[in-house]
């Protein structure tokens, strides 16, 4: 299942090391998980979420502001499950970070009684040891999204939840009967946090559909539109978690947290996806003239 990201030959599990015929090995980190990101797959020495942005984005999640985002992903991912079983059902949160989106996954898939191995991988290496703490029972790695350390087209299910979206990656991933499901910002999603740090806000949303169709069928498109209130601390995370973090300025962002509270529209798309068969023909070509 897990693939060597030097060699592309399997990984076998011996205790606490993986390794593959070629003697390329990696030892699994005390808190369970197994770095697969080779140096050469880095653009910085550490890539990816830094600690402080974990920290504030796992405070904001598990006070429970985006519940209902991980409640309907929870449901259309079991829904397509139930109607779409695959031999082996392979579970992937593609930029997992902190891994509560995935925690919550594993966990409803388990009351629902499907069988499943699931993995969480992310480039950050703070966000996948934070990962740690709410779940030994998944399979959690640093890793290269792009060039992800799996065994082609093995996954049942993969989850892309506000990360950026590489087509031909998931291609690679996704098995012929699977699924992707996607979570994207809208247009006017966090709305009122926009207008007060920046002068011209802009309220574009990202065109995941456009983006996925080389590769993928659009199946389903579900909107969530809602309001949250935030105190403070809540107001401190978000900023802290996102990339307005370093784009507002510090009197701005103290306006913002000396309200007791701060209401903010919610808006997310979340868009499901079926592999084209045009698609498998198309990856293994572009991976012919790669080599």
């Amino acid at each position: 299942m897990l693939t060597c990201p030097v060699c592309q030959s399997p990984l076998a599990r011996q205790d606490r090391q993986l390794r593959c015929d070629n003697n390329h090995s990696y030892d699994q980190a005390k808190q369970g998980y197994f770095n697969l990101l080779l140096n050469t797959a880095k653009k910085s020495k550490q890539p990816g979420d830094n600690a402080a942005m974990v920290q504030a984005r796992s405070a904001f999640l598990n006070a429970g502001h985006y519940q209902s985002i991980s409640d309907t992903i929870n449901q259309l991912a079991i829904d397509q499950l139930l109607q779409n079983q695959t031999e082996n059902v392979n579970v992937l949160d593609l930029g997992c970070g902190e891994g509560y989106y995935s925690d919550r996954l594993n966990l409803a898939l388990n009351d629902h009684q499907i069988q499943h191995e699931f993995y969480g991988l992310d480039i950050s290496k703070d966000a996948v040891k934070s990962a740690t703490k709410r779940s030994k029972a998944i399979h959690w790695l640093v890793a290269n999204a792009n060039q992800a350390p799996f065994a082609k087209n093995s996954m049942a299910l993969i989850l892309n939840v506000f990360n950026r979206i590489m087509p031909n990656a998931l291609a690679n991933l996704c098995h012929p009967k699977g699924r992707v499901l996607i979570a994207s910002a809208g247009a006017y999603h966090l709305q009122q946090l926009k207008e007060a740090i920046y002068e011209n806000p802009r309220f574009v949303e990202f065109d995941a559909i456009s983006t996925m169709a080389e590769y993928f069928e659009h199946e389903h498109r579900q909107t969530l539109d809602f309001t949250i209130k935030l105190d403070p601390n809540s107001t401190e995370h978000l900023i802290g978690m996102t990339p307005h973090a370093w784009r507002s300025a510090p009197n701005v962002q103290q306006g913002l947290l000396s309200q007791q509270q701060l209401e903010l529209r919610v808006q997310i798309n979340l868009d499901s996806f079926t592999l084209k068969p045009s698609a498998l023909t198309a990856v293994d070509e572009e991976a012919s003239e790669s080599e």
